[in-house]
């Protein structure tokens, strides 16, 4: 992926999850600017330009509360029982990117965000090595076990789906 532009190297990722994720997925610049967008309508510069102004204006409000906490860690969610909005930061050539979704009438917006986390796991770890940010080290002491430790990504999407295991 190393010859690919940014909007290259993007679709290459959201290409072939679009029609498993149900969902209007998009990616904009920090800036406001579309760099992907499976729905290419009047609104695509709007949802773009707005996407950038909300997380801004929730970043200067989170900076009231917590001024040392690190943003790339966070996602924002706007969304009732089956409709809403969902972004992730994410980092590319040392430049800030959101990862976001618009859903609509959707059966279970847990499994939908779930698969939208996953996207932007899989960008962090494609383009991680092209990242500026690097994470804090956390005062916390390290966790010792968890519940559930082998548990596949296979088994936590059959969970979530509308049928459940």
């Amino acid at each position: 992926m190393k010859n690919l532009n940014v909007a290259e190297k993007i679709k290459g990722v959201l290409d072939p999850r679009k029609q498993k994720i149900m969902a209007r997925l998009f990616v904009t610049r920090e800036d406001g600017i579309t760099v992907y967008d499976t729905v290419q309508d009047k609104t695509t510069t709007s949802v773009a330009a707005l996407v950038s102004g909300v997380w801004q204006a929730s970043e200067a409000l989170m900076g009231m509360v917590q001024q040392n906490q690190e943003v790339m860690e966070f996602r924002l969610g706007f969304d009732s029982s089956s409709q809403g909005i969902y972004l992730f930061p994410f980092s590319l050539g040392g430049k800030r990117y959101f990862l976001g979704a618009i859903y609509n009438d959707c059966l279970n917006p847990g499994q939908l965000k779930r698969q939208v986390a996953l996207v932007k796991a899989e960008f962090d770890r494609t383009f991680g090595d092209e990242s500026a940010p690097k994470k804090k080290v956390s005062k916390n002491p390290p966790r010792e076990g968890f519940l559930f430790q082998d548990i596949s990504d296979d088994e936590i999407d059959r969970l979530f789906s509308v049928g459940g295991i």
